[in-house]
């Protein structure tokens, strides 16, 4: 799978990872948080169950939601023990 860009928020890493559903043709919410802490990479995955019918919004969802986790504004899903 190709990389997108990451964002970087609040010293974390946010990779958009969104891919095609081959049925509807739209795009997932998949994320990869990554947390460099000295010579250590942290990461974790992160999904929605929403989709988005480009890639371009798919990606800007994936930002926003990672934001969102960062900021420990979605229930049940955190960054807190990367």
């Amino acid at each position: 799978m190709k990389r997108m860009n990451a964002v970087l928020y609040k010293g974390y890493e946010i990779h958009p990872t969104p891919y095609q559903l081959r049925d509807s043709g739209e795009w997932t919410i998949n994320i990869e948080i990554w947390l460099h802490t000295g010579s250590e990479l942290r990461t974790r995955n992160f999904s929605a169950a929403n989709t988005i019918k480009t890639k371009d919004e798919a990606i800007q969802h994936c930002i926003n939601f990672g934001k969102q986790i960062i900021d420990g504004k979605l229930e049940n899903l955190t960054v807190m023990d990367l």
